[in-house]
């Protein structure tokens, strides 16, 4: 229900833009453990279909961008380009994250945790050498 008071109401906003943030994290970590990173950037652009890589392209390049930023780039229609963006983070090539009212695309990246896990195992695998090496 609706509150009546403009209070109420711009609480009852403030609540469904919590819960839109919260399912967006929980499809964003969903769609991450259905799709394997890929680190190696020449394989991942030959992977990606033609129509969707200068998007990525353009994402990979920027960083971190907005529909309307990748459009205008590409040259392509806003609506084209957010069709595509969207179709990039489903096939985790991409991230999404809502900032405010934007929607902001990113490459994915390696997550932390697997990188620190990387680091010590390389770390545990120096020290059994330097015990057998002397």
């Amino acid at each position: 229900m609706h509150p009546n008071t403009e209070a109420g109401t711009n609480t009852y906003i403030k609540d469904l833009e919590r819960k839109l943030q919260s399912l967006e994290r929980r499809v964003e970590e969903i769609e991450s453990r259905l799709h394997p990173i890929i680190e190696d950037r020449v394989a991942m652009f030959l992977t990606v279909p033609d129509s969707l890589r200068k998007s990525l392209f353009v994402v990979s390049e920027l960083s971190k961008a907005t529909a309307d930023e990748v459009c205008l780039r590409t040259g392509r229609h806003r609506s084209i380009e957010n069709k595509y963006l969207n179709e990039l983070v489903r096939a985790g090539w991409l991230t999404r994250q809502r900032i405010g009212k934007k929607v902001y695309y990113s490459p994915r990246k390696r997550k932390e945790q697997e990188s620190s896990l990387v680091a010590e195992t390389i770390d545990e695998l120096d020290k059994k050498l330097e015990k057998v090496l002397g």
